[in-house]
């Protein structure tokens, strides 16, 4: 099943405008995971760049393979740093200072990518629970300072990242290939530079935008697939949420009389 918080009807009637939700019902009607639903997005808008990589609550890569978009959440990343760095009274790590300046607890390290999650195949999703409920609780355990938590986590990330990475550019005949980074966690100058570390052995080249970009990437792209749920045009990729067939997603309340 799916929740959406906020009701279309309601909406509708209040603002006198045509409304579009429940944009993932569909999908899992048909198998899928809901989950994500972005990459219809930038296969359209974006389509120069090989690869995806959204930092947010949870760090998810897409893969714009010419026979098949592929694209899966591949770890928790902002919402765990958050809690970690909220710990010190912050609301973040503000451009990944605190995470520099501690060091790498390999112990945690490695309980933390033996995580069974990882193992999966994909297609596969995650919510934020996961990084609440399952993967904080293994950092808190190790009773580390904030700031060796912060740099143990970061590069939680950025191995996960480079992992997930190395296992789409395999289906690909292709040797180079573009990154295009957004979300929160790209204005973390340290998860970045860690990232761009692990990815050059790969031939990645990993791409920061400007920062409108950076943190309203997802925004358009979910105002595009109202636009194109309007127009009943596909706007949920089958290979990437598992689902048995594209889909056209989401109910549509009219806000006003004809």
């Amino acid at each position: 099943m799916t929740g959406q918080l906020g009701d279309g009807a309601a909406i509708a009637a209040a603002t006198g405008i045509n409304t579009v939700t429940d944009l993932r019902a569909m999908d899992i009607a048909l198998g899928g995971q809901g989950a994500p639903i972005v990459p219809i997005g930038e296969k359209i808008l974006l389509g120069d760049h090989d690869l995806f990589l959204n930092l947010g609550g949870i760090a998810n890569l897409s893969f714009n393979d010419p026979d098949k978009y592929i694209a899966f959440d591949v770890c928790p990343a902002n919402r765990v740093l958050n809690l970690l760095a909220g710990e010190a009274g912050k609301a973040y790590d503000e451009g990944g200072m605190m995470a520099a300046s501690g060091k790498v607890d390999n112990e945690l390290l490695q309980r933390l990518n033996a995580l069974d999650y990882y193992g999966q195949g994909y297609p596969k999703s995650l919510a934020n629970d996961f990084g609440t409920d399952v993967v904080y609780p293994v950092v808190q355990a190790a009773r580390l300072n904030i700031a060796d938590a912060l740099r143990t986590y970061v590069e939680h990330i950025a191995v996960q990242v480079r992992n997930a990475a190395e296992q789409l550019i395999t289906l690909s005949a292709a040797t180079e290939f573009k990154l295009l980074a957004t979300g929160g966690g790209a204005l973390n100058n340290f998860m970045v530079q860690r990232l761009q570390e692990l990815l050059q052995p790969l031939n990645i080249t990993m791409v920061i935008p400007g920062e409108d970009l950076i943190q309203y990437k997802e925004a358009v792209i979910m105002g595009l697939i109202g636009v194109l749920r309007w127009r009943e045009e596909s706007n949920v990729l089958a290979s990437v949420t598992g689902a048995s067939r594209n889909s056209i997603g989401g109910a549509v309340w009219i806000g006003q009389e004809a």
